[in-house]
């Protein structure tokens, strides 16, 4: 018996990828070979956090009801969403796919839109205009050149760290699936790939009802992030979805120019709905890291609330913007989030969100 044991095992493995092999389309080898980089986790029997294998990492959320299938975000384009939605089609074992949610419009959660034809695209009203520069990498030629250039660049530089992994397997794997990635995007850049509108949008709080499960739908505000942005809680599942909002534990928030002071006090006050203890959250899942607990959104929504007070406060007493900025350090008062350095993405950020702040109730006076 134990001598037949690992021959069961392997024979267990081929059917396990055969299924899965089953699960895509047939016709389409990309899809197939890529769908080897699609890891899959069940939050429970109904939801799935499903996200490319790489040195980044981006969450989409698939959920089956009694209505059908459901997607939150898709990706950077078609051929990347095509072996994740192969992926959790094969789990789920249905393709019925019904609704598809953009927390906001940036790429790596609207750009697969297009490989969900019969499904209803839902989200903020803003969404489209969001949506408007992929539409404009593609027909710009100077930005089309750029996206180009980021993919090849990027491959170059992925293709020679490979080299250098030796026997880091994980490692390895990483770095081939982001290969894989930088090239589906690639293809899809020089072919040419349709950029798929919302259908169905709303403009403070929508609520969709899938027979067994209700998905409630709140407009975070302006600002934060995108013009877009939204959250998406499911009760039945005590499931916050918070897309780029809380986006990584020690991650400090944005205020961006465009955000009105009405959209810093709506960013505190649906925070506050979503902390009130009478709402049960069970999995926070925000963009790009593994599950949060809801107790990670106190920090961002005291940061936006210390912020706005006291530089309503600052401005009453007459200090300046340069006294502010010293006043409010990262380091002496928002010593919980991590401050990226000279050179690293997002390199000033608490700066720029009390410059922003500032000039923003400047207006409002």
């Amino acid at each position: 018996m134990k001598q037949l044991l690992p021959i069961f095992l392997c024979m267990s493995i081929l059917a396990s990828q055969a299924s899965i092999a089953g699960a895509t389309d047939i016709q389409d080898p990309v899809v197939r070979d890529a769908i080897r980089y699609v890891q899959t986790e069940r939050l429970s029997e109904r939801v799935m956090l499903a996200y490319w294998v790489g040195t980044g990492r981006s969450n989409l959320i698939a959920i089956k009801s009694q209505k059908g299938l459901m997607m939150i975000d898709t990706e950077m384009s078609p051929r990347i969403m095509q072996p994740i939605k192969r992926r959790i089609e094969h789990e789920f074992e249905r393709d019925d796919w019904v609704y598809v949610i953009n927390t906001h419009g940036h790429m790596h959660h609207a750009g697969g839109n297009h490989a969900f034809p019969n499904a209803t695209i839902v989200g903020h009203e803003n969404l489209a205009q969001d949506m408007r520069w992929m539409r404009e990498d593609q027909s710009d030629p100077q930005r089309y050149r750029k996206q180009i250039k980021l993919a090849s660049t990027t491959l170059e530089h992925l293709r020679n760290t490979l080299l250098h992994v030796n026997n880091d397997r994980e490692a390895k794997r990483k770095i081939e699936g982001e290969i894989e990635f930088w090239g589906l995007y690639s293809q899809d850049m020089k072919i040419g790939y349709p950029i798929v509108d919302p259908s169905l949008t709303f403009t403070d709080r929508h609520t969709l009802d899938l027979g067994d499960l209700t998905l409630e739908l709140v407009f975070f505000g302006k600002g934060g992030h995108t013009l877009s942005d939204i959250l998406i809680y499911v009760p039945e599942e005590k499931l916050l979805v918070t897309g780029a909002i809380i986006y990584q534990r020690y991650r400090l928030p944005w205020i961006f120019k465009e955000a009105q002071v009405q959209d810093i006090e709506r960013f505190i006050s649906v925070l506050d709905s979503f902390l009130d203890p009478e709402v049960q959250i069970k999995h926070l899942v925000p963009t790009h890291s593994p599950p949060l607990v809801k107790d990670d959104m106190i920090p961002v929504r005291n940061y936006y609330q210390t912020l706005l007070t006291g530089i309503r406060d600052a401005q009453a007493q007459g200090l300046s913007l340069e006294m502010v900025l010293e006043q409010f350090s990262q380091p002496m008062m928002f010593s919980y989030f991590y401050e990226p350095g000279p050179g690293e993405w997002e390199h000033g950020t608490h700066d720029r969100n009390i410059k922003n702040l500032w000039h923003i109730l400047k207006q409002e006076a």
